[in-house]
């Protein structure tokens, strides 16, 4: 596999473990591959959800673009979107402490 950023590195390395024969792969790399555009598409043909949610994400993340926001935030119309900064796509593996924080400040609010 090619490492290609340092967030999606980690998450890589993160999943690769020792077994008896070697090293393997936790997750399904060439399904993830094989369905990436479906993987980072959202759906269309689904009604909005009201329920308070949550988009924590990478501050060094290309993902969250202006456009997927705007998408996001007609299927959750009680989204909040929190940037973590020096956090690439895998934010809770990047930034664990302010990844936590957040997801619990958010709880205490809406949980």
């Amino acid at each position: 596999a090619v490492v290609s950023t340092q967030g999606t590195g980690s998450f890589k390395l993160f999943n690769l473990i020792r077994t008896k024969g070697g090293w393997k792969w936790r997750i399904n790399l060439p399904a993830i591959s094989d369905h990436i555009a479906d993987i980072r598409g959202y759906p269309t043909d689904v009604k909005p959800s009201h329920i308070p949610t949550l988009f924590p994400y990478g501050g060094r993340s290309d993902y969250m673009t202006p456009a997927r926001v705007q998408e996001a935030r007609r299927l959750f119309p009680n989204s909040t979107f929190v940037e973590i900064p020096d956090a690439g796509h895998i934010v809770h593996m990047d930034q664990p402490e302010l990844f936590y924080t957040t997801v619990r400040d958010f709880l205490m609010v809406h949980g």
